[in-house]
């Protein structure tokens, strides 16, 4: 974790100011922790990472969702650009969220990062500022640690559930989530902390896949049980927008055999 990043930092559950635990090695911190000003709690900060969350305390689909991909996520990477292959390649699939991000060189937020599969995308762009990495599975986020060490990049990343993000208001001026939202435990509050943690202009992305990719998905041999959803219910989350927020609009993407396999949920909020 970069140490400039405290700045931005905040208690997920008090919205607090956090301490610097630890001793930062030219300007990062790899081991120690941050500790609220507030509520005293811990966040231990391992291999760069912070962890806002365990485990053991998530409940509902939050906690089934972090233990299958803790499992997966050896596998996520090549599994995702397989998934994205009947649409034109990984490439052409994640390029079609992306270009929908105003970046102009400023901070970035993706929620539920992943191994870090849309990095290559986001780096290709001149616009790409500082990022800023978030994803349930603490395994994911190794894997993604590993990857963006291998790459050179500095991109900070926190162990945390998008229902209470560690950030301040008003931190980020682009904010991105790619998959998963459909199985968050609270999907209304998970979009008002990404518009709690927005500048007043920003555009948040959104995106997920809709019930006919859910059904391809199914076929595969990576399906497990601990995961079942009720998949008839994967839609946009428009409706849980507050009517407040302006230029709100969702598309169809991913298409194949004239039907669309995704969709993605833009909106700004108000200047």
């Amino acid at each position: 974790m970069k140490e400039t990043s405290l700045e931005i930092l905040c208690c997920p559950l008090c919205q607090s100011n956090l301490a610097l635990l630890g001793q930062p090695e030219n300007g990062t911190l790899n081991q120690g922790g941050l500790r609220c000003s507030v509520c005293e709690r811990h966040f231990p900060i391992e291999h760069g990472i912070v962890h806002f969350i365990d485990r053991r305390d998530l409940e509902g689909p939050n906690r089934r969702f972090a233990r299958f991909y803790d499992w997966f996520s050896p596998l996520y990477t090549l599994f995702s650009k397989t998934v994205m292959l009947p649409f034109g390649g990984d490439r052409k699939a994640r390029k079609v969220i992306l270009d929908r991000l105003e970046m102009k060189g400023r901070r970035i937020l993706e929620v539920s990062i992943g191994t870090g599969v849309n990095l290559p995308y986001l780096y290709e762009s001149q616009d790409a500022g500082e990022v800023y990495g978030l994803d349930i599975s603490s395994g994911q986020l190794s894997r993604c640690r590993q990857f963006i060490n291998r790459k050179g990049w500095t991109v900070d990343l926190f162990h945390a559930t998008a229902e209470a993000l560690p950030f301040k208001a008003e931190s980020f001026d682009s904010i991105l989530h790619i998959g998963g939202i459909n199985f968050f435990s609270d999907k209304k509050r998970a979009i008002e902390e990404m518009i709690r943690v927005a500048r007043p202009g920003t555009r948040i992305v959104i995106a997920d896949e809709t019930q006919r990719l859910a059904k391809l998905i199914d076929r595969t041999s990576v399906n497990s049980t601990s995961v079942q959803i009720d998949r008839a219910s994967l839609s946009s989350p428009i409706h849980l927008v507050p009517d407040t927020m302006e230029d709100v609009r969702v598309d169809g993407i991913w298409k194949m055999h004239s039907q669309y396999h995704g969709y993605c949920l833009e909106f700004r909020k108000p200047s």
